[in-house]
């Protein structure tokens, strides 16, 4: 959908089953104007804080302060990799590759989260091939794979959690391991795999899961075995270690192949449907593992390598160009402080996105304010969402960039982006509720 008349139909509604919630509602003079809410709050004079508003329908700039400083964006970042993804993928994903000689299967991956990852829905596409194959040797290699199993500038310490794990080629179970006691009684790990390498240690505390760094030995506290819960730890991703998860999944020997060799040009590349469940997940969730392997295959598209740092540089010179300069972008989650966006190049991606897709699909997409993700408990409208906005947070950063859908049915970009204060971001979010009430009703 092209047309600007059917991009911007005023009569546009969204039902949501759940009822929507109005967060911390503030009572603001009709008489008010939007300079005068922001001034209102020293938050955003005070700190270092970027804001940009504009009119998409007009394509009129309505505030701005700060718009062209760079901020680090946290998961706006992912705002970036929502576009790359839907631009290059389209509506279909590459699943993994093949290539058949003689009695030999060469398989490489191709980046697709999906494979056997709980959050999403799942694909059997590649069982039922690699079960119905009759070649003797299954080689799996990852050559296509020329990247670190971190991005640039993210947390070395933060190997243990779930919102961290490594990328690779040829994902498994979300590359992370799940630890569940359903009844209090009965202690499940999955991949059953990893039950060989997890003990029971008496001297951790309560409820404690750890890994050490370099090897997939995990030591959980004694009393996790007579409670209910359910968690989740990456695993460190070793070709062996994969090799060995597809052989006991699959029920078909699968070898490393030593040799690397690299996707040749006749290999299959097989494909599956993509639809917006995977783009939700990340959007809504804020999943750092999916915002990843997407780039990672936005990058197999686009150039044949799995290559985070690759496939940036050649967004940055098709995609992006407009705006590449102004920014320093590194990863597709927004895990690094590496990152810089400024809050204009934000608000041009988000122009973008509705000439890409349909409005309706857009905002389902996103966060909606007290409905769904990382906006349920806040920006509630009475009847219906009217904030449809990513989140990015980390120490020191809180963000918020989407649209904002007015009383009248105005679409407007916004983009809010707060670095370099210490405490809680809570402070923040708070602000920022009577300006978008303000946009809302006037």
């Amino acid at each position: 959908m092209h047309h600007k008349q059917q991009l911007f139909c005023l009569c546009w509604l969204m039902i949501y089953t759940t009822a929507c919630k109005t967060i911390k509602p503030t009572m603001i003079n009709s008489n008010t104007t939007l300079e005068e809410v922001i001034r209102n709050n020293p938050l955003f004079a005070e700190n270092f804080s970027g804001i940009y508003i504009e009119s998409v329908e007009e394509e009129q700039i309505i505030y701005q302060q700060l718009a062209d400083h760079r901020f680090i964006p946290a998961s706006n970042i992912k705002i970036l990799t929502l576009y790359a993804a839907i631009e290059t993928l389209n509506k279909k994903i590459p699943s993994f590759q093949y290539l058949s000689q003689r009695d030999t299967l060469w398989i490489w991956g191709t980046g697709d989260p999906a494979f056997l990852y709980d959050k999403v829905a799942q694909d059997f596409s590649f069982p039922s091939f690699i079960q119905s194959r009759k070649e003797d040797v299954i080689l799996y290699s990852q050559a296509n794979f020329i990247d670190d199993r971190f991005g640039a500038g993210w947390a070395w310490d933060d190997y243990p959690y779930a919102y961290q794990v490594e990328k690779s080629s040829f994902p498994i179970y979300g590359n992370r391991v799940t630890f569940s006691n359903s009844t209090g009684h009965n202690l499940t790990i999955l991949p059953a795999y990893f039950a060989q390498n997890s003990l029971l240690d008496p001297t951790l505390e309560n409820g404690k899961i750890i890994r050490t760094e370099t090897t997939n030995h995990f030591y959980l506290a004694a009393d996790l075995k007579n409670r209910k819960f359910k968690t989740s730890r990456p695993f460190t991703y070793q070709t062996d270690l994969i090799t060995q998860l597809l052989t006991d999944t699959l029920r078909r020997f699968i070898q490393f192949d030593s040799a690397q060799r690299r996707p040749a040009e006749n290999r299959v590349v097989v494909e599956r449907d993509l639809n917006d469940e995977l783009y939700r997940q990340m959007m809504q969730e804020s999943d750092n593992f999916i915002a990843e392997q997407l780039l990672l295959v936005v990058g197999g598209k686009l150039t044949d390598t799995l290559n985070t740092r690759q496939t940036i540089k050649r967004l940055e010179k098709t995609l992006f160009q407009e705006v590449a300069e102004n920014n320093r972008w590194v990863d597709g989650s927004g895990l690094s402080r590496y990152n810089l966006l400024t809050p204009r190049s934000v608000a041009w991606v988000l122009k973008k996105l509705p000439l890409t897709i349909p409005v309706e699909r857009l905002l389902d997409i996103f966060p909606a304010g007290g409905a769904t993700g990382s906006l349920k408990e806040w920006y509630g409208g009475k009847d219906r969402p009217y904030v449809f906005a990513k989140t990015g947070s980390m120490s020191g950063v809180y963000c918020l960039s989407g649209y904002l859908r007015t009383k009248r049915g105005q679409l407007l970009i916004i983009s809010f982006m707060h670095n370099n204060f210490r405490g809680s971001s809570q402070k923040y979010k708070e602000a920022m509720a009577p300006v978008l009430e303000w946009l809302y009703e006037n």
